[in-house]
Order: C-alpha cells, then structure tokens, then sequence
C-alpha cells in the first residue's frame, strides 16, 4: 500500500511540471526618448547623418526618424554646412565632401530634446601595397593574398569581398558602396590569428593591428570557388576606419550575436556611443565615425 501511495505521489510530481514556470515581473524605469543620431561617413563621399529617437526597450513601434532637427556640420566652432533634409532617405546630408584629416564636429538639434554633439577620430589611411593573382589550393578552395604597410601607430580595418560580372562596368579607383550592393558576398576565411581575432559579420571583417603594428602584413583570404556561377572578377576593399567606427561595429556584432535572450546566452554589451558625455551621462545614442577605402578588381581566370 505504501509502495503504491509513493508511485501516486511519484506521477502527481512528475504531472506537474509541465506547468512549472517562474513569472518574474520587472519594474522597468519610465522610458525617456533621446535623440539618436547615426553618421558614418566615407572619404570621398558627401556627409550625412540619420536622425530619429531611441524606443523604448520593449517597444514594438517602428523606428521614428525626425525631419526638424538642425544638423550642423562645425570646425574650431565655425558652422561649415548646415545639411538639409532628404525625405526619399530619410537622412540629412551637406554639400561638402569628406575629405581624409578633417577633424570636425557634428552638432544636432532639436526643440524637443537633448542636444548631441561629437567629434572625429583621427586615423591613418592605408592602401593596398600589392595583390597577387587568385590561386586555386584545392578544387574547392581559392586563395587571395595582399600586403599594406601598417603604420607605427594604432589602427582599425574592415575587409570585404564581392563577386561580380565585369559586363557592370566601372572605375575601380572610384567605386561608391551604394552602387555595388547588389553584388554577390564572398564569405572568406583565414587562419592568421590577426584576422580570426577580428568580428566578422555579413561578408565584412573588422580587426585591429595589435598582432603587426608598424609592419608589413600578407594576408591570406580562403573562399569557395564556387561563390557565384556568374562572377568573373573579385572586388577586394580594404578599409581603413576610425576608432568610433571600429568600437560601434565591433560591440553591435557581439550584442547581435547574443541572440534574443541575453540573460541565459551570454553577458549582454553595451554598443559604443559617439555621444557619451565625458561624466558618463547619456544625453543621446549613436555613432559619428568616418572611414576611407582602396580597392582592387582581381580577374577569375
């Protein structure tokens, strides 16, 4: 009788945990919008920057961008440009073009909150000092090798690869980001420590220079042969990047990289912020950061 009363007792227990669950309830703090502005800029190219407001953190609303903001464009406290509104991209943009060394402000505007501001980063740019031709190692795998010259001095790179058919002509030396989008990714890989320790995401590469600083580097990039049925040239970009640029990227692919539950998965990261202030108060979010790029169009034998 007993040994049955145990086995009852024993099914009862076991039943029951399907319904097992902890509610835990979080006493949130009132959310306060805050301006959030993201700038990133490239030499050659005209500045811009997008404006909005930061969501609430369980928030379900569709990300707001702001048409009435004043976006100043500053050096040494002398306004530059005022950029001016464009609502088919929802982004602000000046009439003047980035230029390598400028170490301007960004200054934004609003009636309604905070006022961000943020200065550039210095950065060196580097370029590409050789490439060789594309080397098949095995039947499936191909190899590109290239070399710069790193400087005697911290710096920042990103790395891509693109496949595309040589029929979509253009000038290598003076190729816009936004005209190639639609080519083909080359996800790549590497055994050089210098890399592997880099954040890699959507076909790009950022990494530092801690491993070769003030030296020439080789580097050597492995990816299938197969990466596109059509390409017939690859289109390598060296980027070289600010330490704004190469902060907020590499800290939003590791946030991104945690997945939806960071409590249980990992520690979460807080994304870099251009407008932090120097006391640690948060008046606004997001990123002003400039990079420049080299390129080079290797033939598919």
């Amino acid at each position: 009788m007993k040994r049955y009363f145990y086995f009852i007792l024993i099914a009862i227990s076991f039943g029951s945990c399907d319904n097992l669950q902890t509610v835990i309830d979080v006493d949130l703090p009132t959310h306060e919008p805050k301006l959030v502005v993201n700038s990133v800029n490239e030499v050659g190219e005209k500045w811009k920057a997008y404006v909005g407001v930061s969501q609430a953190p369980l928030s379900t609303s569709d990300f707001i961008f702001l048409s009435d903001a004043l976006v100043l464009l500053i050096d040494n406290e002398t306004i530059l440009d005022t950029l001016s509104y464009n609502a088919s991209k929802n982004r602000y943009e000046s009439s003047l073009m980035v230029q390598h060394g400028a170490n301007y402000e960004i200054r934004v505007f609003h009636s309604n909150y905070n006022t961000l501001s943020a200065t550039l980063f210095p950065f060196q740019n580097v370029l590409l000092k050789s490439v060789d031709e594309l080397q098949n190692i095995t039947n499936e795998t191909t190899s590109l090798k290239f070399r710069i010259d790193d400087p005697q001095s911290t710096n920042y790179y990103m790395i891509n690869l693109k496949a595309y058919n040589s029929q979509e002509i253009f000038d290598s030396t003076d190729v816009l980001y936004d005209q190639y989008f639609e080519m083909e990714n080359i996800y790549f890989d590497s055994d050089d420590p210098s890399l592997n320790k880099g954040q890699y995401s959507k076909g790009k590469l950022l990494f530092d220079d801690k491993l070769f600083n003030g030296n020439t580097k080789e580097f050597n990039l492995l990816f299938d042969n197969n990466v596109s049925t059509k390409a017939d040239s690859i289109l390598l970009n060296l980027f070289s990047v600010d330490y704004a640029f190469y902060n907020y990227f590499t800290t939003k692919i590791i946030q991104s990289d945690i997945g939806d539950n960071p409590i249980f998965s990992s520690e979460p990261v807080n994304v870099y912020n251009s407008f932090l202030e120097s006391d640690g108060e948060i008046r606004g979010y997001g990123i002003f950061a400039v990079s420049s790029k080299d390129s080079k169009v290797i033939k598919i034998n």
